[in-house]
């Protein structure tokens, strides 16, 4: 099975396409390892207020509750006064049993990985 590390690269293009730096977006990898954060962020400031991304990488063929509630987790914890979650990306391989995920996670497929 393939790791969420192999599917590092494939993500960052996919959000580097989705999120311009000509529209002031930074991508920001997770290099730390020993603290608890999503696999990426992605943010820019827009009139003083930090907008930001959550992406969460999961190299699963069945999306579980636990999975929801880490990426929620990391939405509450990155938010703050001046800063907005706009948006949480969980993105998994193709043919994902992503079945309860709710509406408020946008659920992205790497067509490169997939579940048999």
């Amino acid at each position: 099975m393939v790791t969420e590390f192999d599917m590092y690269p494939e993500v960052r293009a996919l959000l580097r396409k989705r999120f311009p730096a000509s529209n002031g977006w930074e991508i920001k990898y997770r290099e730390r390892r020993e603290r608890y954060e999503p696999d990426f962020i992605v943010e820019r400031k827009v009139r003083g207020v930090i907008e930001r991304v959550i992406v969460e990488v999961k190299a699963v063929c069945k999306v579980t509750e636990k999975h929801v509630s880490q990426i929620n987790r990391y939405a509450r914890n990155l938010a703050g006064a001046n800063v907005r979650i706009v948006g949480k990306i969980l993105v998994v391989p193709s043919r994902a049993d992503v079945s309860i995920v709710p509406m408020d996670i946008k659920v992205v497929y790497l067509r490169k990985f997939y579940c048999g």
